[in-house]
């Protein structure tokens, strides 16, 4: 993999975490309410926040020291690094 990928790659990971963090009372919600196994919980994800099957696993893998608000702070501050350093990339 290129640096750009892994910056990019690195880049998605943080945008879906982010969003579950910022979004944690609904995610909690929607997991709350789903009756039935965990496809069912996944399909409920994608549905409820516009995402695809694996945006929902990663959302799903998560562990709740991340929806703190020092955590969402890291995120949102090594996410405007990510696009920097890919900008960075795409300039050479």
């Amino acid at each position: 993999m290129t640096e750009k990928q892994n910056l990019q790659g690195r880049r998605w990971l943080l945008g879906i975490t982010l969003m579950a963090a910022e979004q944690a009372s609904r995610v909690l919600e929607v997991c709350a309410s789903v009756e039935g196994d965990d496809a069912a919980l996944n399909r409920a994800l994608c549905e409820e926040f516009d995402i695809n099957p694996i945006d929902a696993e990663v959302v799903l893998s998560l562990q709740v020291r991340r929806f703190t608000p020092a955590s969402i702070a890291r995120m949102r501050s090594e996410l405007a690094e990510m696009e920097r350093r890919i900008e960075l990339v795409e300039e050479h």
